[in-house]
């Protein structure tokens, strides 16, 4: 499988995880800007809640597709150098990303929502997709 996603992506298949897990990382700021705006407390945006609310769908549906598209590369075998210790944080924190947006859709769906929570665990779960981010770029980083 690994060497099928190498020969797809010209044997750049680290780079390409690297720019998708930036992109995901990217959406997972935006994310946080439109659930502050229509949770009232807005940042950098002036959109209107609602269009924040479709906005903050929008990008989380694209996040989350183009999240597992990258866990599925990662979870078919590694495409740069190993280190143990950035490995095992790359691992736990992949884990930890699976274990908050199942307590998210758990609170929404589930719950029908919990107000307090929802903020938390948003926050939470950028904070994970960060430290992914992080160790992705070490392990491409440290491949140059």
């Amino acid at each position: 499988m690994i060497n099928f996603l190498n020969d797809i992506t010209g044997g750049h298949l680290l780079l390409w995880k690297v720019v998708l897990t930036s992109v995901v990382f990217a959406l997972a700021g935006l994310q946080v800007a439109m659930a502050a705006r229509f949770w009232g407390r807005p940042l950098l945006v002036s959109l209107s809640p609602g269009t924040a609310v479709r906005v903050h769908r929008m990008s989380g549906r694209v996040a989350l597709t183009l999240g597992v598209l990258v866990a599925l590369t990662c979870i078919a075998g590694p495409a740069g150098p190993l280190s143990p210790t950035r490995v095992a944080l790359h691992s736990i924190f992949g884990i930890l990303v699976f274990a908050i947006l199942t307590a998210k859709f758990l609170v929404l769906k589930v719950l029908r929502g919990s107000g307090g929570a929802l903020p938390i665990i948003g926050s939470a779960l950028f904070l994970a997709f960060m430290a992914i981010w992080a160790t992705s770029v070490a392990d491409y980083v440290a491949a140059k």
